[in-house]
C-alpha cells in the first residue's frame, strides 16, 4: 500500500504525465477533428488511418484515454499535495524566535553609540517583534506564502477536475441547415451517437457572403431564429462571433451552394411537378418515381442540374437536366420526360456545436492559478533576527536572516537597515 502511494505521489510521475498530456493536446489540433473514418484512412494511409480511429483521436479531447491521463494526473496531484502538505505546514509552524542568536543566517554586524532602549524602540518601529525575557527581535513577513504551491495545486485540480466534466458531459458537433429551414440534431464527433438532439431549434432565415476581389471568402454569416418553445429570438452567427444559448455554443464553420429544383414530369398525358431539394428528394408516388439532386452549377449562362431518378422495380438513373431543355428515360416500358422549369439557389450553413459544461470550472481555475502563481513568486516567506549585545562604548547589534528566494535581495535589505540605523541613532 504505501508503495502504491509513493508511486501516485511521485513527481516523476506528474512530468511524464504533464509531457503525455502536452503531446497529446498538440496532437488533437493537427489532426482534424470530427471527420468520417474514411476521411483518415485515405488522408494517413490505413496503418496510421485505422490507429487513429482506433484510439478516437478524430475526438482527442473526448475519447476514453485522454479522460484516464486527465483522471490519473489529478490523483497524482491530490497525493503530491497530500504528502508535501506535513513539510509546508511543520515551516509554517515554526517558532521564529527558535534560533541561536549567536549563529544567525547571513549575518552583518555594526556597533552603534545609542542606549540600548532607544535602540531597541527604533526597531520596533521597523516591525520588529521583541523577546519579552531578552534583546532578539524578528520581523517575519509572509509566512503564509508556504501554502501558495497548494493554491496553485488547487487551481490545477479546478482545471482538471473541469476539463474531466466536459470530456464526459460535454460533447462536439457539426450541424447543417438549408436557408429556411429548421434544424437542431448534430452530429457528434465522438460518434458514440448516431445524432444529439439540442435543447432548442435554429432556423437558417438567410445566409450571406462576401468575397475578396480575387474571389477568396472574406467574410460569411447566418441570420437565424432560435426557436425554444413558444420563445424566439433572431441572431446573427458570424466567424468568431458565435451563438451562446443554454450552455451551448454555435460556430460559424462552412457553407456549401446547392439549388432547390422545380422538376416537371411527363408520362403520357399525366403531368406531375416535383420538388427536389438537397437532402429531400422530390416524389411520384402514385408512379413509384423518386428524384434526387447530385450536384448544381451553371455554365455559358446555362443552369443545368445532374439528379438521379429511380423508379421501382429498376435500376436508378443518373442524368443531367439543362434549364429549358427536356431529357427522356426509359424505365422499359414506360417513359418518363423531365425538363428543368425553375433553380432557386440556396446555401447550406454548417455549424460546428459545442457544450462544455465544465468550461466555467477550467476558467476559474485559470484566475486562481495566475493568483497563486504570483503569491508564490512574489510573496516569498522572509524573516530577520535583530540580536543586540551592550558592549563598553555601545551596542553591538546584528543582523541576520532567510529567505528562500532571492536572497541576494535579503543581503541588499540587511545592509539597508543597519546602515538606517546607524544613520537614524549614530
Amino acid at each position: 500500500m504505501r508503495r502504491i502511494f509513493d508511486s501516485l505521489a511521485s513527481l516523476r510521475l506528474a512530468i511524464v504525465l504533464f509531457l503525455i498530456l502536452a503531446a497529446t493536446s498538440i496532437l488533437g489540433t493537427f489532426i482534424p477533428q470530427g471527420r468520417e473514418p474514411g476521411f483518415y484512412l485515405a488522408q494517413y494511409g490505413p496503418f496510421w488511418g485505422k490507429l487513429i480511429n482506433f484510439l478516437s483521436l478524430y475526438d482527442a479531447y473526448h475519447s476514453w484515454w485522454y479522460v484516464a491521463l486527465l483522471s490519473l494526473f489529478l490523483l497524482n496531484l491530490i497525493f503530491c499535495s497530500w504528502k508535501r502538505f506535513p513539510v509546508s505546514l511543520g515551516l509554517y509552524r515554526k517558532d521564529p524566535f527558535g534560533v541561536d542568536p549567536a549563529r544567525l543566517p547571513q549575518a552583518r554586524s555594526l556597533l552603534i553609540r545609542a542606549p540600548l532602549e532607544e535602540i531597541r524602540q527604533r526597531l520596533e518601529g521597523f516591525r520588529f517583534r521583541p523577546l519579552e525575557s531578552g534583546f532578539l527581535g524578528v520581523k517575519d513577513r509572509y509566512r503564509w506564502s508556504y501554502f501558495a504551491v497548494y493554491f496553485v495545486h488547487g487551481s490545477i485540480l479546478i482545471i482538471i477536475l473541469g476539463a474531466l466534466i466536459g470530456a464526459l458531459w460535454g460533447f462536439r458537433g457539426s450541424l447543417s441547415i438549408l436557408e429556411g429551414e429548421t434544424g437542431r440534431r448534430v452530429i457528434p464527433f465522438s460518434r458514440k451517437k448516431a445524432f444529439i438532439t439540442l435543447p432548442f431549434a435554429l432556423k437558417l432565415e438567410k445566409f450571406e457572403i462576401e468575397f475578396y476581389p480575387n474571389g477568396m471568402p472574406k467574410d460569411y454569416r447566418s441570420q437565424v431564429t432560435v426557436i425554444d418553445g413558444p420563445r424566439s429570438f433572431p441572431y446573427l452567427i458570424r466567424v468568431n462571433h458565435p451563438l451562446t444559448y443554454k450552455g451551448v455554443k454555435v460556430y460559424q464553420a462552412t457553407y456549401q451552394e446547392y439549388a432547390i429544383l422545380t422538376v416537371e414530369v411527363k408520362k403520357g398525358r399525366h403531368t406531375k411537378e416535383l420538388i427536389v431539394k438537397p437532402f429531400a428528394d422530390g416524389e411520384w408516388l402514385e408512379e413509384g418515381l423518386t428524384v434526387g439532386l447530385i450536384r448544381y452549377g451553371e455554365a455559358h449562362g446555362f443552369r443545368m442540374a445532374q439528379v438521379w431518378v429511380k423508379k421501382e422495380g429498376a435500376e436508378p438513373q443518373m442524368v443531367w437536366l439543362i434549364e429549358g431543355h427536356q431529357q427522356t428515360l426509359s424505365f422499359s416500358p414506360e417513359k418518363f420526360t423531365l425538363s428543368l422549369q425553375g433553380v432557386r439557389p440556396v446555401f447550406m450553413s454548417g455549424f460546428q456545436v459545442r457544450k462544455d459544461p465544465g468550461a466555467p470550472l477550467v476558467y476559474l481555475g485559470c484566475i486562481l492559478m495566475i493568483l497563486g502563481v504570483f503569491a508564490a513568486f512574489f510573496f516569498t516567506h522572509r524573516r530577520l533576527w535583530v540580536y543586540l549585545v551592550p558592549e563598553k562604548d555601545g551596542v553591538r547589534v546584528t543582523i541576520g536572516g532567510y529567505r528562500k528566494r532571492y536572497r541576494a535581495d535579503l543581503k541588499r535589505e540587511i545592509e539597508d537597515l543597519l546602515t538606517k540605523l546607524e544613520r537614524e541613532l549614530s
